[in-house]
C-alpha cells in the first residue's frame, strides 16, 4: 500500500498567493476606462538588481505629461498616450498611436516608498523597490 503525504502547508500558501493575484487583478479592473479606440501595448521589460526591480516601458513619441502609473505590490498598471507625429493625410501608417495601457503582473511584492519614473529617449522606466529593503 502506498502512502501519499499531503502538504497542506504547501497548497494553501499556494492558494493564498493565486487568491492575492485575483484580488489584485479585480482592484486593478475598476481602474482600467476603455477608450474611444483600441489601446494599444507598448513593449515590456523587467530586470531584478540587487534592492528593487526595474520596468522598461518602450513608448517613444509619448507625451510625458500623460502617463499615469498604479502600483499594488503585485501589479504596475501604466496608462499613456501616443499623439501623431503630423496631422494630415494618412497614406501609411505602421506605427502605434493614440492611447496605450499595460497591466504588468509583477514577479514579487513591491513598494511604493522610493519609486521613481524616469521618461528619456521613449522608454519609461520605473524603479521599484523591494518590499523589506
Amino acid at each position: 500500500m502506498a502512502v501519499i503525504r499531503i502538504l497542506w502547508s504547501e497548497g494553501l500558501s499556494k492558494l493564498q498567493r493565486q487568491m492575492q493575484a485575483y484580488l489584485s487583478e479585480l482592484f486593478f479592473y475598476h481602474l482600467r476606462c476603455l477608450p474611444a479606440q483600441e489601446a494599444w501595448i507598448p513593449q515590456v521589460d523587467i530586470f531584478e538588481i540587487p534592492h528593487a526591480l526595474m520596468v522598461v516601458i518602450a513608448c517613444p513619441g509619448a507625451e510625458r505629461d500623460r502617463f499615469d502609473i498604479r502600483l499594488d505590490s503585485h501589479f504596475l498598471y501604466v496608462k499613456g498616450y501616443r499623439a501623431l507625429p503630423v496631422r494630415g493625410r494618412i497614406y501609411q501608417l505602421e506605427g502605434e498611436y493614440g492611447p496605450f495601457e499595460r497591466l504588468i503582473r509583477l514577479p514579487f511584492p513591491v513598494t511604493s516608498e522610493g519609486a521613481e519614473a524616469v521618461f528619456e529617449e521613449g522608454l519609461l522606466k520605473i524603479l521599484l523597490p523591494k518590499q523589506g529593503h
